[in-house]
């Protein structure tokens, strides 16, 4: 059953639709003042025998509910839904327009996106009673600016952010303990808004410390186990969430607000058939009452309970996850510190920033044991691609940091471009010369599923290309995957012996988790790798790591999990 959470978002999102209708003043509030009841219920509502035992809850909003707690679409959301345009949701989120304005913006100027915002002029909407040039101005410099991709946060920038949010709670010193939550603990590639779950016996004390902390630009609620507020990010403001509860309580709270919503549901759905309700205050025999809710201290008594492992929050996306926990064959995961390399690297040769050495030192701290280079091929101008003669060069100058550096093994690569027709940018017999062949695309991508499949086939049939870099090309909030049918390019990568990289660059993490678990089930092996242009950039290994988790990836799927001897004898063993 659907929490107290996702029941007052709901009501609110009728409160949003109905102030963009322009519906009377009476029907919003009573809306909002019983999405403001349930979110202020102590216990689950979902439990009530009546929900109009809430204040404020009266025989309509209580159908509702009753709809809601059910998990059946109330009549008058689906009538809001059908009648205001979905876009419309959008542009309440731009600066200064409300739903009532957002409203406005539809009926008398016909505008229903964020886009046709954009695309207004602002002495269209300076002409409508009561707004300003200023203010109509700035409406459509934010839509101008406004992507609803791009308000998601790519997973290094939530990251950042999220830690440096997570020490202030956990520094605090009526903090017991506190984690990330939500999608972010997940590890998805995208971030909207981030979670934060703390355990407090001062509980009032944190809630105040948090609304009126530095990083603070707005206060959107503020109660004594809940604050919700605005804090800068590095593209604009974002909403964060804190959630206080007694330490006894802490699992509970962390696992619901960990999600998904999809592994909630079927975690609920077993624990109904155990005749168990599960909800964020904990655990209760289904027949007892709302005050006898069991909570629980940690996650994994709530997965005993049920008769379950432990179920990482990476793999809790409703994707088989349950059915493994409970036959004991979860996949034993990847980790950061199996990687024993990286094997796409730039430096200063292309366009990198980083030198060979200084790439090569970063490297060492990391304890890896290899470091392949892989600068652009010479018709990546764009790159400062490498003419032949410069990458022989540069393959001398490897050789001899190699010989300098004795406690990692530095290797000569190629990042070489697949061109048009699928034939590699080098001679193959400049490519014989490396140690390591990464191919990829980076021009023509507009040229059809057929094409663009049939280009890459023949690059992984090269007999010296040993992994395909970021093989669908998206870059996230940018640009889309190109047409390509990477299944095809799955089964032709099992067929050859041919790796396939998660590049774990956050704006790419290419291939994408569906893709990489259908790679390692056909039975190909996995790079993953950083494609770092300078030493900072090395650590982003971490990011490709959690997308590789999120696929049920273990170490025997990723060849850079090899130690040195074993790499070293792959690489020797060709294709």
């Amino acid at each position: 059953m659907p929490s107290n959470e996702e029941i007052s978002r709901a009501l609110e999102t009728i409160v949003t639709l109905m102030e963009i209708r322009g519906d009377e003043h009476y029907r919003v509030l009573a809306y909002q003042r019983a999405a403001e009841s349930v979110a202020a219920a102590g216990s689950p509502v979902s439990s009530l025998d009546d929900p109009k035992e809430l204040p404020h809850v009266g025989d309509t909003t209580a159908e509702v509910i009753r709809n809601l707690v059910a998990d059946e679409m109330p009549e008058v959301l689906d009538e809001l839904m059908a009648e205001v345009p979905k876009g419309l949701v959008e542009v309440t989120r731009l600066p200064g327009v409300g739903p009532r304005t957002a409203g406005r913006l539809w009926k008398e100027l016909d505008a229903t996106s964020v886009e046709e915002v954009a695309n207004l002029e602002a002495s269209q909407i300076s002409s409508l009673k009561g707004f300003g040039k200023k203010s109509a101005e700035k409406i459509v410099a934010s839509a101008e600016k406004y992507n609803s991709e791009e308000r998601r946060m790519l997973l290094h920038t939530a990251t950042a952010l999220g830690d440096r949010l997570l020490d202030f709670v956990r520094n605090h010193p009526a903090t017991e303990k506190a984690d990330l939550a939500g999608s972010l603990r997940r590890g998805k590639e995208t971030i909207g808004d981030l979670d934060i779950v703390a355990a407090s016996s001062d509980a009032k004390s944190l809630a105040a410390d948090f609304a009126e902390a530095e990083f603070v630009t707005e206060v959107v609620a503020h109660g004594e186990t809940k604050v919700s507020v605005v804090v800068v990010g590095s593209d604009g403001g974002v909403d964060v969430d804190l959630r206080i509860v007694a330490p006894d309580a802490y699992g509970s709270l962390l696992h619901h607000f960990t999600g998904s919503q999809a592994h909630n549901i079927v975690l609920r759905e077993r624990a109904v058939k155990m005749d168990i309700n599960i909800s964020e205050y904990g655990l209760a025999k289904a027949d007892e009452p709302e005050r006898n809710y069991i909570p629980a201290e940690t996650e994994n008594e709530i997965y005993e309970k049920l008769g379950l492992a432990y179920i990482p929050p990476e793999l809790r996306e409703d994707s088989g996850e349950l059915e493994a926990a409970e036959k004991g064959e979860l996949p034993d995961l990847v980790e950061v510190r199996d990687i024993r390399g990286d094997l796409h690297v730039h430096t200063n040769y292309s366009d990198g920033k980083g030198t060979i050495e200084s790439m090569a030192e970063a490297a060492i701290e990391l304890g890896y044991e290899y470091l392949v280079f892989c600068d652009h091929s010479q018709s990546l101008r764009v790159a400062n691609g490498l003419s032949p003669k410069k990458l022989v060069e540069k393959n001398e100058a490897v050789r001899k940091a190699d010989e300098k550096y004795g406690g990692i093994r530095l290797l000569c690569g190629s990042e070489v471009d697949i061109l048009k027709d699928g034939a590699l940018d080098y001679e193959d017999s400049l490519l014989a010369d490396l140690d390591f062949v990464v191919a990829s695309i980076h021009t023509s991508f507009q040229i059809g599923e057929k094409a663009m499949t049939d280009r890459m086939l023949r690059a992984i049939n090269h007999p010296h290309v040993r992994t395909i870099a970021h093989p669908t090309g998206r870059v996230l909030n940018r640009r889309e995957p190109y047409e390509v049918d990477v299944s095809r390019l799955i089964k032709e990568a099992a067929a050859t012996n041919t790796a396939l990289e998660l590049n774990s660059y956050p704006d790419r993490l290419d291939l994408s988790v569906p893709y990489v678990r259908e790679a390692i089930k056909a039975g190909v092996k996995i790079t993953i790798d950083t494609d770092a242009h300078d030493e900072s950039a090395l650590s982003f290994m971490k990011f490709g790591v959690t997308q590789a988790q999120r696929a049920w990836a273990g170490k025997g799927s990723v060849i850079n999990c090899l130690p040195r001897e074993e790499f070293e004898e792959y690489l020797k063993s060709g294709k």
